[in-house]
C-alpha cells in the first residue's frame, strides 16, 4: 500500500512524501487520509495534498485501479466517457502550466492507459494498453 501525507512547516513551505509500507492502512475505513481538493465557484476541485507524481508513478497498467487511484487522488475532476469507454482525470495543479492525471479505465474497472503531465500540444488519443497484451 502507498500511503502518502502532508507534513505541516512555515507557511509558504510543503513537504510531501510517500511511503511504502505493508501495515494496516491510514485509517480504519481503510482508506488513505487526505484533505479535499480545493473548490470554488469558479473552478474545479483540483488535488493539492499529494505529489500527483508520486501517483502517476505507481499505477501499473492493466493491474491498478481505478479505485485505488481514486482513493490517492479524491474525486476526479471529470468522470466520463469517450467513444463508450471510462475516462477519469483530476487537475493536480492549476498554476502555469495546469498539470493533468487522467485513466482509462477498462470494463473489469484498471487502469487501462495513463496520461500525466504531457504538454496539451502532443495529443492523448486513449487506446486500451490491455488488450495489446
Amino acid at each position: 500500500m502507498l500511503t502518502l501525507f502532508r507534513r505541516s512547516l512555515p507557511p509558504g513551505l510543503l513537504i510531501l512524501g510517500a511511503v511504502a509500507c505493508s501495515g494496516p492502512p491510514a485509517s480504519a475505513s481503510g482508506s488513505v487520509s487526505r484533505s479535499p481538493g480545493r473548490q470554488t465557484a469558479s473552478m474545479p476541485a483540483y488535488v493539492d495534498t499529494v505529489d500527483a507524481r508520486i501517483v502517476a508513478r505507481s499505477v501499473v497498467l492493466c493491474k491498478t485501479t481505478a479505485d485505488s487511484v481514486r482513493r490517492l487522488l479524491g474525486e476526479p475532476t471529470r468522470d466520463g466517457l469517450l467513444h463508450g469507454a471510462r475516462v477519469m482525470s483530476w487537475t493536480t495543479r492549476l498554476q502555469s502550466p495546469e498539470v493533468f492525471l487522467a485513466v482509462l479505465v477498462d470494463s473489469r474497472g484498471v487502469v487501462a492507459d495513463l496520461y500525466f503531465d504531457v504538454p496539451t500540444e502532443v495529443p492523448w488519443v486513449p487506446t486500451d494498453q490491455c488488450s495489446r497484451r
